[in-house]
């Protein structure tokens, strides 16, 4: 198969719900550096994380003068445990990687303005070093400056910082949080565990050799981390630890087991600095997103795969967009109804798996990935228990997909079955619930739905029942929060292994425009605000008579 006549690349309609900026709440900003050096020097440290001294200076001034506290991780931790307050504009700073150029710039700089800072270090680069020896600092220098009372160490994983083999396309991930693939397989939950436990314990023997204690505080590689991650840090001593995006830290546990830190890159002049703090540390990004159709993408031939996963790349990167909505599911028949999916799972029946590889390749571009994924339209759902199909009372009520309810249990733990599966394999920024999800007025009658209806009514499901203008409405508001509640419990079955995804919800245009639309579809607008991310809002002008 050919690369079909388009490739599905369409602009989504959204509602932002929110952002830092709108939602900035008191708290502490924490901000990561790297290497400190000129910009544009020649080596492996010239990336986009460089600053340059008079970069880092201008900022240091700019907190000085603008009434900025820099606070230490002994002030972060007190005020987290509701043992100390601290003023809105309080910074912690921190250091990745412990390159030479901390000692050699920063330090000065810290003794100078004394300004306190933590500095994560990665065990086995004091051991060997990834580059020449004396880019990274020494013990020694290390011990020195932990002594002034200015630097904290922390912990960088004794090694995890590295990129592992991630699937059998050769694409590669993040060791601290990927299943490695090798010899045709993918590594065991359960060694995996372990594996990412006996790290963190070889890193806290080896600041104990060295410092002569072990450390308070993880700082994640890359910023990934999931829950497996921080119940090992918890076990290995670990009090504070660290990710990557931005975002105010308001006092509480969240901000002691999983604290944001806002990362600077591309040597920000002073007016970029102001927006990043302002922000809490979060860069200004508009979204413009994509939705990217995998049946148009797939081809079993590998090498028209690759080609049209080229073409696609090229043509979404053309548009400026900076986010993908990369379908998840089989859809090729056009109808609604899932038959498979793109990812390895051992619920739903597999096309071909492909969607971590695509995903992959987005985000080596740049992209942001969410996973557009079928909830209650999976056939196998149904397939061998009809009486979890969504039934209606009339035969013309049924709706234009063949649904699961989402009264029963059973399909409430398949679909967090399938998901977390999902989640456990592949780095996805987010997830987009499919429209699948609404129960029209004249369902649901199947038994599991007569059952909620008789426990909240005390009476049986009829046509007579909702004909009752207030039955009919609260009917209609528990469907819809049936429908919320089960993404509700999804998105908590990824965020297991990503807890920093992203979400995001189809909803009709109806349901925004007509108050009376909520009985028809079960979609619940002002819900959809408060519960995700982002609400997309399924506009077609034609359909919808505006053409």
């Amino acid at each position: 198969m050919r690369m079909k006549k388009k490739l599905a690349l369409c602009l989504m309609l959204l509602v932002w719900l929110c952002s830092a900026t709108a939602l900035a709440r008191p708290g502490v900003t924490v901000l990561c550096y790297h290497h400190v050096g000129p910009y544009h020097e020649i080596g492996p440290l010239a990336n986009k994380y460089t600053v340059t001294p008079g970069t880092l200076r201008a900022h240091f001034d700019y907190l000085k003068e603008n009434g900025y506290r820099m606070v230490s991780v002994e002030e972060y931790i007190r005020y987290n445990r509701g043992e100390i307050s601290l003023p809105d504009r309080s910074v912690l700073l921190t250091f990745d990687d412990a390159y030479a150029s901390f000692y050699e710039q920063v330090y000065p700089l810290l003794q100078e303005y004394r300004y306190p800072a933590l500095l994560a270090m990665v065990g086995i680069w004091q051991e060997a070093p990834p580059d020449e020896p004396d880019r990274i600092l020494t013990w020694q220098q290390a011990r020195e400056m932990e002594k002034s009372g200015l630097v904290e160490i922390a912990s960088h994983s004794y090694n995890l910082h590295y990129m592992t083999p991630a699937n059998r396309f050769g694409d590669s991930s993040h060791a601290a949080t990927t299943l490695e693939y090798a010899n045709g397989r993918f590594e065991d939950p359960a060694v995996y565990e372990r594996r990412v436990r006996a790290d963190l314990q070889r890193s806290q023997q080896l600041f104990a050799e060295q410092l002569g204690h072990p450390v308070r505080v993880m700082v994640w590689p890359y910023g990934e981390y999931n829950e497996i991650l921080l119940a090992a840090a918890k076990a290995t001593g670990h009090v504070v630890t660290f990710g990557l995006t931005g975002g105010f830290n308001p006092p509480g546990p969240t901000s002691l087991a999983a604290g944001k830190r806002g990362i600077i890159y591309d040597n920000p002049d002073v007016s970029r600095f102001t927006k990043f703090l302002a922000a809490g540390g979060v860069a200004e990004q508009k979204k413009r997103i994509v939705q990217l159709d995998m049946d148009s993408l797939y081809d079993r031939n590998p090498r028209q795969f690759e080609s049209n996963i080229n073409q696609a790349l090229d043509r979404i990167f053309r548009g400026n967009a900076n986010t993908v909505y990369l379908q998840a599911f089989d859809d090729s028949h056009g109808d609604g109804d899932i038959r498979s999916v793109y990812f390895q799972n051992s619920v739903a029946p597999v096309k071909a798996d492909v969607f971590d590889h695509v995903t992959r390749r987005l985000q080596g571009r740049g992209f942001q990935v969410f996973a557009w994924l079928p909830t209650l339209s999976g056939q196998w759902l149904t397939r061998e228990h009809p009486e979890d199909v969504v039934a209606a009372y009339e035969i013309k009520g049924k709706g234009w997909y063949r649904r699961a309810t989402p009264f029963s249990q059973r399909v409430q733990e398949q679909l967090r079955t399938m998901i977390r599966e999902l989640a456990l394999r592949t780095p996805i920024d987010g997830i987009l619930f499919q429209d699948d999800l609404y129960l029209n007025d004249y369902e649901d009658v199947s038994p599991a739905a007569r059952a909620t209806f008789a426990g909240r009514f005390g009476r049986e499901l009829t046509p007579e029942a909702l004909r009752e203008p207030e039955i009919r409405r609260q009917w209609a508001k528990i469907k819809a929060q049936s429908l919320t509640e089960l993404t509700r419990d999804l998105i908590g079955s990824v965020r297991e292994f990503r807890p920093l995804v992203l979400t995001a919800r189809n909803i009709y245009a109806e349901a925004v425009l007509n108050p009376r639309a909520m009985e028809w579809f079960a979609q619940d607008y002002q819900e959809y605000l408060r519960t995700y991310d982002y609400t997309v809002i399924m506009a077609y002008p034609y359909m919808e008579n505006q053409g």
